[in-house]
This record gives C-alpha cells, structure tokens and sequence, in this order.
C-alpha cells in the first residue's frame, strides 16, 4: 500500500516570484531530472542499513504547479480542494511580492487545507524559521528550506513530504474507516438496546422516553398524554400448546395489526406503539382531550387484539387486560405516568373479566404497600418469619384426624399478619416463588420428623404447589433432597395442586407428577370442580386424592341447595377408588352434609 501511494503522482504546487526560480523548481521536481552520484550514495546507505530490498521510490514522479502571487495560491489550492486533488505539499517563497506575503500566504492556505504539507523558502539570513510552527500550525507540516539549495535536496524534500502526506491520508481513511464502523455498530447496539428483536417495535426503555418527548411537546398543547398497557392473557399457555414459533408469529401479527390501528393515515398521528414486556404491548397517544376519548382508545387497543389471529391456519382468539394512565392526571414526568399504567394493567389481570382498569389513587397505595413488601419479603423467607400453618383433616367415617394442610402464613416481628394472597404472587414476581417453596417445604419436613421422634405419628402432611413449581427443573431433585436430608418417610408428604394449574400445564405436569409419585409421594387435586376441561386427565395422572372446592360445600348449610354435583364429585372419587376431601367445613350443618353423602 505505501509503495503504491509513492509512485503515484504528488501533486506539488510552487510559488515564487521570480520565474528563473520556479523554472528551477521545475528542473529538479521533473521526470527528466538527472541526479549526480549523491543519489548513488543514497541509494547505497539504504543498502547498509535497511538491506538490499526497500520500498522507497528513487525516482518519484512529481505534478508540479506554480503560481508567482499569494492570492493566485490561495486560489489554485481552493480550486484544488473543490475537485478532490489535493496538494501534497506546497513550496512558497517568504518574500512574495507583489500582494500578500509568505506567511501570510501560507496562512490563507492552512486555513483552507490542513493536512497540506508547506515549505517556507527563504535566502535571507534575517529568516527565523523558529516561529514557524507557531505562525502556520501545526508545527508537523510546516518546514523552512533555504536557499540556494541543491536539486537533489529540493527533490528529496519534495518525495519525503509527499511520501509523509500519502502516510497521513492512508491513516486519516483508516480512521474513517473505524470512526465509520464504531458508528454502525453503535447504531446496531441501540437498536437492540431500544428495540424489541421479534416485533421491531419500541422496547419499554425506548417508550419511557418516547413518553418523556410527547410530555414535552404536549405541555403547551391542549389535552392529555395517555398510557395505554395491555397484557395477554396465557401466552406462556399458547407457547407451550402451540410451539414457540406460532408464539412468535402471534406476537408479530399483534404488533402488526396495533401498528395499522394507530398508524398516521389511520387517523393516529403521534401514536407510538411498543412492546414493553415479554407478553405486554404499549400505545402512547397525544392530545386526548375528553374521558370519553381516553375511554373509546382503550376499547380500540382491547378490541383491536380480542379480535381472532389466524396462526397455523387456526383462528385463535386473545384475552387481553388493559391498564391506563395519563398525563399530567397521574404524574408529572414519563416514568410516573408508565407506572401508574402498569399498576392499573396488574389490577385488569387480577380481574375475573379483565375489564379495562383506569388509574385511581388507591393503586397508588397499593402499588406502594407492594413496593414495601418486595423490599421485605426476601429477608422474611431468610430469617423465618414464614411459617407453616397447619389445618387438620377430619375423617367423616371414624372422627379422627385423617391428615393436615400445610398452609405458609407470614408473621412479622410485631406480631402482625401479611395475607398469603398478597406475599405468594408478589414471591412469583420477583422470581423467588421456588425459594418461598423450599422453605415451607424444609419446615414442613423439620416438623413432621419432629412429631416422629415424640410419638406414633402416622399422619400425612399436604404442600401446596404452584404452576411455576410444577416449570422448575430441579422440583422432583429438590423435593428428594429435602427428604432425605430430613430423614421424614417421603408417604407422610402430599404435593397438592389446583384443577386449574394442571389443566394449564398438563403436559408439563404429566411426566414431573408421575416421577414424584413412583418415588412414593402422595398427590393430591385442590379446588375440584373449578375447572372447566375434560375429566380424563383423572385417568392420565397419579391421583390419589380430590378435595371438593369449598363453594359447593359452603352451599351445603342451606337445607334447600342443590347438592348434585358434591353427590357427582363423591361418586367419581368411589369409581375411580380415591379418597375424596371436603375443603371449607367449617359448620355442623355442613359436616353432617358431608357425612351423610359418604
């Protein structure tokens, strides 16, 4: 590369007043230049002390042009600048006259042309070339040569300037180059930095400071900035059912169809639409003027989405729930705003129906007191403040008691009480919910081999678990590890589990059950008759026990209910040789109910 840039042509501009001196120039700048044995001598120094191959070109070929004013200078590097061919270098004379002098010159034509090599020719002994760097800079490319000099000289300088100012091109592209490469990479970053990779659409971090721009340049307009969030309820169901590949062609003909809903030409200028979770979607729209509007958007994002997606040529119908907030209503800055929309959406997906949720301040305290638990929560588990709290079980046909219900209960220091229904989901949001698990599951263990050592206990113990137990790896190693690091005989422990999470995760929960029971663990189905599938999945799992839902048997104090489907779930349980448990007995009326039907 270094030997191509020198033996192509340098482009060298000369000025000088006097012609007889730029003829001079052209002499020894010229193809038919003929050097004395100086060049030979040269030569042979480069032989002793680079060796007998070097790339330095000894008869560089010079364009050489001149110009006998400054101002004709100036003009001709200007000229030169404009059509890409730059001068290498440019030799001018100090003491130009008539017009602007040399320095001056050389001044001009550095402000023109930075990376220009100049040389200050000068025969008088008044010169100063000291000053030089600090008149024309920078210092590297300015240089003084005094006259009368040498051809060979003249040349020499010339092929070294040209030769520097190829080197200082080639870097100076290199460094585009990089400078070029550093700028598409960090494009490409902040687009997987700002962007969801299945849908292309805005991420969460993008749409925060989307809203922070609509905040800003709505603050002088009128109406609202509101925050539209949906959810879609039972993806992780869809992916599990349907492949993971029709899970991402849905997520990309939501993010598709939300997009042609608010699109500019559709009526939804300054509408932007995100995705703002693995399952969520967000759309942000300016200049809502009236409750009435904000209300029809967000049936317009709810319908827009319950409408049915045709996915492996099936039509497949959603369920979303839908939380909004607005600005400045809810907040005064972006962040504010999303997260009154997020605490509205987790009201919606609490909901039986998932209706649409507008903020209010009670989600604020709400939000709040779940912000104070998660700060809690970690170290209750750590220092056992969760306890197990345990409900007997009552057999109807001897009185005794049949088995217990191990029931996790949070008790603080104070005494006070946090409910399960506040501290169990919030364990499955940060992600704890299996250390919540082991650590009821261990007490649990610990309590029965207690009751062991201090009498003939020979009464099982029920443990709740969850659809995200039934998803961990490691649940069926866990549980056997307990076990035995315990010591408790694995036929005094009873995994129980709701109708609804099995009939979710059923093909998950097949292979998990069937291994927990041949280690010899009982399992046990909670809230029977909530459900709303097939029955053969009794069949198709390693049952042993059905506990009847307490709101059929809650109806068993009234003389006049209809009490069909308790007879119905007693006599499944005969047929297929389980045993059945009435839950939420907590009446005679209702405990002679039970007795009498079997």
């Amino acid at each position: 590369m270094t030997k191509a840039l020198h033996t192509s042509p340098n482009r060298v501009l000369v000025v000088d007043n006097d012609a007889s001196q730029i003829a001079e120039y052209m002499a020894c700048l010229g193809e038919d230049f003929e050097a004395d044995n100086s060049t030979d001598t040269l030569t042979g120094l480069e032989k002793v002390f680079l060796g007998e191959e070097t790339d330095v070109e000894h008869n560089p070929r010079f364009e050489v042009h001149s110009r006998n004013q400054g101002d004709a200078a100036v003009e001709a590097v200007r000229h030169a600048l404009e059509r890409k061919q730059s001068f290498a270098a440019v030799i001018l004379e100090l003491d130009l006259l008539p017009g602007i002098g040399g320095i001056e010159t050389a001044q001009q034509i550095r402000a023109l042309d930075p990376y220009v090599n100049i040389v200050i020719v000068s025969g008088s002994s008044d010169a100063n070339p000291e000053n030089l760097g600090k008149q024309i800079p920078p210092a590297d490319k300015v240089f003084f040569f005094r006259k009368p000099f040498h051809g060979v000289e003249c040349r020499q300088l010339a092929a070294a300037l040209c030769g520097k100012w190829h080197a200082d091109l080639a870097l100076r592209l290199a460094n585009e180059d990089l400078e070029r490469r550093v700028e598409e990479r960090t494009a490409a970053l902040q687009k997987i930095a700002y962007f969801d990779i299945v849908t292309r659409l805005p991420n969460q971090l993008l749409l925060i400071e989307e809203l922070k721009n609509l905040i800003s340049t709505g603050e002088d307009k009128e109406g609202d900035t509101v925050v539209v969030l949906l959810d879609i309820d039972r993806f992780s169901f869809i992916n599990e059912t349907m492949g993971y590949d029709a899970g991402t062609e849905l997520l990309r003909s939501i993010a598709n169809r939300l997009s042609r809903t608010f699109a500019e030409d559709n009526g939804g200028e300054g509408a932007i639409v995100g995705r703002s979770g693995a399952d969520e979607f967000a759309v942000l729209v300016p200049g809502i003027e009236s409750d009435f509007e904000i209300r029809e958007l967000a049936e317009i994002v709810k319908n827009a989405v319950e409408e049915p997606f045709l996915i492996n040529g099936r039509d497949l119908f959603l369920k979303a729930a839908v939380g909004v907030s607005w600005h400045p209503v809810h907040g005064r800055d972006a962040k504010s705003v999303f997260r009154c929309a997020e605490a509205a959406l987790h009201r919606s997906m609490r909901s039986i129906d998932h209706v649409i949720t507008y903020y209010h301040n009670e989600m604020r305290y709400r939000a709040r007191h779940k912000f104070d638990l998660e700060a809690e929560l970690r170290g209750a588990i750590d220092s056992g403040q969760i306890i197990a709290h345990y409900q007997p079980q009552q057999s109807t046909s001897t009185g005794e008691l049949a088995g217990v219900e191990a029931l996790a209960r949070w008790i603080r220091p104070d005494g006070s009480m946090v409910p399960p229904s506040d501290f169990v989901p919030l364990s499955e949001e940060m992600g704890i919910s299996d250390v919540l698990f082991e650590s009821i599951m261990r007490t649990v263990c610990r309590d029965v081999a207690t009751w062991r050592s201090q009498g003939d206990w020979e009464i099982p113990v029920s443990v709740n678990l969850s659809a995200h137990q039934l998803r961990n790896r490691d649940l069926v190693s866990l549980i056997k590890g307990i076990l035995s690091s315990t010591e408790v005989d694995k036929r005094f422990i009873n995994l129980e589990l709701t109708e609804t999470v099995l009939l979710e995760d059923l093909t998950i929960a097949q292979p998990v059950l069937n291994d927990l029971a041949s280690y010899g663990v009982g399992i046990h189905i909670d809230d029977f008759g909530t459900g709303y599938s097939s029955l053969s999945y009794l069949a198709q799992l390693p049952v042993q026990t059905i506990k009847i839902d307490q709101a059929f048997v809650a109806q068993l104090s009234d003389p006049d209910a209809n009490t069909k489907v308790v007879e119905a779930i007693i006599a499944l349980g005969k047929a297929m040789e389980l045993d059945v448990v009435a839950e939420g007995v907590e009446t005679d009326q209702q405990y002679a109910a039970v007795r009498r039907l079997g």
